[in-house]
């Protein structure tokens, strides 16, 4: 997993499941899966409703439309189909190779 305590939102149990099913969803690009990635920047749970903002790996990332229809679909199997799921990019938010978990930084010789 990456250094989730950079980001404390992300450590909560309900957090962590839905960083498992996000995990499910893999850069098209890359072919890693997004939590590895480092993309998820923010899960925000209200009732009846999970927002999520993901960081794109580049400001001309032509994948960025699949990787919010991928993680959609993954947390709406998880939630009940009452909660809307919304999934966004944070264009403003900027990826760094320092975002990826340990292990995928080592793997891809970063």
């Amino acid at each position: 997993m990456p250094d989730l305590q950079a980001r404390p939102d992300l450590t909560s149990p309900d957090h962590q499941r839905y960083l498992a099913a996000l995990s499910q969803v893999a850069d098209p690009e890359i072919g890693e899966n997004i939590v590895e990635l480092g993309l998820v920047e923010r899960i925000e749970s209200l009732p009846g409703r999970l927002c999520v903002t993901l960081v794109p790996t580049s400001l001309m990332c032509p994948m960025a439309d699949v990787l919010v229809e991928q993680a959609g679909e993954a947390l709406r199997a998880m939630v009940p189909a009452t909660t809307e799921v919304e999934v966004d990019i944070g264009w403003d938010a900027q990826w760094t190779p320092q975002r990826m978990s340990p292990a995928l930084r080592e793997r891809l010789g970063w």
